[in-house]
C-alpha cells in the first residue's frame, strides 16, 4: 500500500481556563486528518497520543521521510481505523512540542519562550483544547475516541466530561488514575533533565539543550516500557564485537548500544521542558478526585467501552484496569475488557498491533447500546456556526 502524504495544520484556539487556576489565551493546536467527514459529519475517530507523540499518526509528510506516523500501522484505506469509513483526527496535545503551544513556544507578553512559566497543565486541560478544535472542525459527536497510555487517560476524560459526544471509548494501557509506582518514576526521569547542567532552570532555548539529561531520560522511560521478555529475546547477551569482551566501559553489549542510541538521538526528537510538563500532567490524573469512588466517578459515561490491557504490561497491569469495566457495568454502561499478549510489554498497541486490530475493527463495527442512568449529566459541545 502506498504511503499517504499528509500535511500537519495548525488551528488558533480561543483562551482556556485551565484547572490550575491560570488561563492560556490564543493557543495553537497541531493535528493531522486523515480521510473525510460523511454528510453528517457523524464518522470522526479522535486519536489521542501517548507520552512523547505528536499529531503526525500515520503517513509521511514527504516522500523521502525515513518513517511514516507512529499509528501508520493502523490509519489508512482498509486498516482498523479505516479512512475510506472513517475520518480520523489526531492532535499535538496542549503542552506538547509538536507544532501546539507548549514550553517551547513564544510567550507574546515577553517575546521570549515560556519555558518554565508555562502554567502546569491537566488531561483534562488538554481535552478541553482538543474539544475546542472539534468545534472547529464543525464536528459536534465522535463516532470513537481511542488512545492509549497518556491517550487512554485523554479518552477517559472524554468519555466522562462529554458524555454525549461520544459514542465508543478505546481505552488501551491505561489505568483509573497515574500509580504511586508511575509517580516516582516520572519524578527520577523529571531529575535525569533537571540535573544536567544544560538545562539552566528551563532557559536553554538560546543555548545547548540538556542533551545528556534528556537522552537519560527517554533511554530510562524505554527501558521500562519494553517488556522484559522482548529485551530477553532481541537481544540477549549479544556482543557488539563478536564473542570477545573489550573488558572497558565501551559498549560490548547490544542491548547496551542499543540504548546508548536512543540517548544519541533523544535531544533531536522531543523538547526537554515539554516532557517535564507532560509527565507532571500525567500524574495528576485520577478519575476519582472530587468523588466518593470509581463508579461514582464514571456514572455521567454514555459511551460504549472497550478497555484493552496487556499481560505483560507490568506498569499498566489487567488487574489495575478490570475495576473500570466494573464500575461501569455497575453504571449499566455497555464496557468489555480485552486481555492481550505480547511481548513489547506497555508499548504492545504501538509496536505489535496485531493482536489489539481485530478487537478494535470488531468493537467499532458494531451499533452502539444506550441504557438510561438517572446519575447521568449530558454536556452539550459547542459548534462553530462558522464552520
Amino acid at each position: 500500500m502506498p504511503d499517504i502524504i499528509v500535511n500537519t495544520q495548525f488551528a488558533r484556539m480561543r483562551s482556556l481556563q485551565l484547572e490550575c487556576g491560570k488561563e492560556i489565551s490564543d493557543f495553537t493546536l497541531a493535528y493531522e486528518c486523515y480521510g473525510k467527514p460523511n454528510s453528517d459529519r457523524t464518522n470522526a475517530i479522535l486519536v489521542c497520543h501517548g507520552l512523547t507523540a505528536d499529531a503526525h499518526a500515520a503517513g509521511k509528510h514527504h516522500d523521502t521521510d525515513a518513517r511514516a506516523g507512529w499509528w501508520d500501522a493502523v490509519i489508512g484505506p482498509g486498516r482498523m481505523l479505516d479512512t475510506d469509513r472513517y475520518f480520523v483526527i489526531c492532535s499535538n496535545v496542549l503542552g506538547g512540542c509538536g507544532g501546539s503551544t507548549g514550553p517551547s513556544s513564544i510567550d507574546q507578553s515577553t517575546g521570549r519562550p515560556y519555558a518554565m512559566s508555562f502554567p502546569v497543565l491537566t488531561i483534562w486541560d488538554m481535552v478541553q483544547a482538543q474539544r475546542q478544535l472539534l468545534d472547529h472542525l464543525g464536528i459536534s459527536r465522535l463516532y470513537a475516541a481511542i488512545g492509549g497510555c497518556m491517550g487512554g487517560f485523554q479518552v477517559l476524560e472524554w468519555a466522562r466530561r462529554y458524555p454525549d459526544a461520544v459514542d465508543r471509548a478505546v481505552v488501551i494501557g491505561a489505568t483509573p488514575s497515574c500509580s504511586a509506582y508511575t509517580i516516582a518514576l516520572w519524578h527520577i526521569l523529571r531529575r535525569t533533565i533537571t540535573a544536567d547542567p544544560q538545562w539552566n532552570e528551563g532557559n536553554y532555548y538560546d543555548n545547548a539543550p540538556p542533551k545528556t539529561g534528556l537522552g537519560l531520560s527517554t533511554a530510562l522511560g524505554l527501558l521500562i516500557w519494553m517488556g522484559h521478555d522482548k529485551l530477553a529475546s532481541r537481544f540477549g547477551r549479544l556482543l557488539t564485537n563478536g564473542n570477545n569482551y573489550s573488558y572497558s566501559f565501551d559498549n560490548d553489549f547490544a542491548a547496551e548500544a542499543f540504548f546508548a542510541n536512543i540517548e544519541a538521538s533523544a535531544s533531536t526528537r522531543f523538547d526537554a521542558n515539554s516532557l517535564l510538563y507532560l509527565m507532571r500532567t500525567m500524574t495528576y490524573f485520577d478519575l476519582t478526585n472530587g468523588f466518593s469512588n470509581l463508579t461514582e466517578a464514571l456514572a455521567a459515561v454514555r459511551a460504549n467501552v472497550l478497555l484493552v490491557s496487556y499481560l505483560s504490561d507490568w506498569r499498566y497491569p489487567p488487574e489495575a484496569i478490570e475495576p473500570m469495566r466494573a464500575a461501569l457495568t455497575a453504571n449499566n454502561i455497555p464496557a468489555e475488557h480485552t486481555i492481550l499478549e505480547s511481548d513489547f510489554g506497555h508499548g504492545a498497541f504501538l509496536l505489535d498491533p496485531a493482536s489489539l486490530i481485530p478487537v478494535v475493527q470488531e468493537f467499532l463495527s458494531r451499533p452502539t447500546q444506550r441504557s438510561a442512568n438517572p446519575q447521568r449529566t449530558a454536556v452539550a459541545m459547542q459548534v462553530n456556526p462558522e464552520i
